[in-house]
């Protein structure tokens, strides 16, 4: 299905239409799925409060306002983004076990467009992935009884930490899958999730030719919960990308967290492995090797997060992670979005604050190769968040890169507001 509601088939339109006989034929309830990581990057909120109809049905709005500015080496003119994404969500239960879900966006450039947008040619602004557009974020129905839960049509997918797949809710037009989902509990200790999509709607959106790309995906976890306070996940992800070939993957990893108290400190180990090769259209053969190591403290409001992640190189290609929500690694400024052929080492300090409706956090990344000794550079990121309750709040975000021997030094600053309702 072709993302942007001005362009559908008349098959997708048959799709759109049955969903929406759905909703006019049963009664309604939420369905929310939520399993983003707690992170210092302000993703896309879900909101708390809502409208109910009559007839029970439940539709949520959010309203995001975002300030962009850019400045970067080698581009002539700096970039001044003002967009405001609004977005309408309806969840209902068609009966006990079947429910469905709609989401529409709407992005839309609040003055003039001094930015490069990935579409409007302006390329003499840096770029800022937000196209104004108007799009079907999510069709789905949904199937669950007992540990059972299947869920057919476009949805968003969030595995983890999002390190290798999610939703990059940071930009305004989200990442979101034409896929059938299923996840179900195997006994007390073991979770299996399965996700099958033939196609991936990306942040891009559907006027750029990036903007879909046709797949064939699988992506697999398995997670065990070893105690209270360890578990352990088994993952396996195929990427099989027709449009975009050089892409394609297919990854094999585990990865292990643990968390204690040490007096008054509560801290949390977090590792991970994982191998890489080449799968389906990719031309290149590789095996190219991914660990990570991050240890976290917290004690009252402050944090304090330690750690050490490799992408590796093998044969000319880096470790890749083409579907991660890549806005929280490696840096804010998001000069890593394609891994490079020499792998990325990011050694990395974060330090927090959080009390009541406060949330500020700051970060410092030294970037090198994982394979010929090159310094890519450093980068220090601020966010300072303030919600002034579960509607309404406000964001100060900059990235500053400086860059050694990759890129340009890119300073970004970033004024958000949001509105839930």
């Amino acid at each position: 299905m072709d993302k942007n509601l001005n362009d559908l088939s008349t098959s997708q339109f048959n799709y759109c239409l049955a969903i929406v006989l759905f909703f006019g034929l049963f009664g309604c309830e939420q369905i929310w799925a939520a399993s983003e990581k707690n992170s210092a990057v302000a993703k896309t909120p879900k909101s708390t409060d809502s409208v109910k109809t009559k007839d029970n049905s439940e539709i949520k709005w959010l309203f995001r306002y975002r300030l962009e500015h850019v400045e970067q080496v080698g581009v002539p003119e700096r970039a001044l983004a003002n967009t405001l994404l609004s977005r309408v969500t309806i969840a209902q239960s068609l009966t006990e076990n079947l429910s469905a879900g709609v989401e529409v966006d709407n992005v839309t450039v609040v003055g003039d467009s001094q930015y490069n947008d990935t579409v409007n040619g302006k390329t003499q602004f840096p770029t800022v992935a937000d196209p104004r557009g108007t799009d079907l974020n999510q069709a789905f129905i949904q199937y669950q009884v007992r540990e059972h839960q299947i869920k057919v049509g476009r949805q968003k997918i969030g595995l983890g930490n999002e390190r290798f797949v999610g939703s990059v809710g940071w930009r305004q037009n989200e990442q979101t899958f034409d896929a059938v989902r299923y996840q179900t509990n195997l006994g007390d200790d073991w979770r299996f999730d399965y996700s099958l999509s033939n196609k991936v709607h990306r942040v891009f959106g559907s006027e750029s030719a990036q903007g879909q790309w046709q797949s064939d995906l699988h992506l697999v976890d398995l997670h065990y919960k070893i105690a209270a306070s360890s578990q352990f996940k088994f993952y396996f992800y195929s990427l099989d990308f027709q449009a975009a070939p050089l892409m394609s993957n297919q990854t094999i990893g585990v990865d292990y967290q643990h968390i204690g108290e040490f007096g008054l400190v509560q801290w949390q180990l977090f590792t991970a492995l994982a191998t890489q090769q080449e799968v389906g259209a990719q031309p290149m053969d590789f095996r190219a090797n991914y660990k990570n190591i991050e240890l976290q403290l917290t004690r009252g409001v402050f944090q304090a997060a330690f750690g050490y992640e490799t992408l590796g190189s093998n044969n000319g290609v880096g470790f890749m992670t083409p579907l991660a929500t890549l806005h929280k690694y490696q840096g804010f400024a998001d000069k890593f979005l394609v891994t490079p052929s020499g792998g990325i080492n990011d050694g990395q300090i974060k330090l927090g604050y959080k009390r009541k409706n406060w949330d500020v956090g700051v970060q410092y990344h030294w970037l090198s190769s994982a394979v010929g000794e090159i310094n890519y550079g450093n980068e220090l990121d601020l966010n300072v968040a303030y919600s002034f309750d579960d509607q309404y709040s406000v964001l100060l975000k900059m990235a500053n890169y400086d860059a050694e021997q990759l890129a340009t030094d890119t300073t970004k600053v970033w004024l958000q507001a949001i509105a839930k309702f």
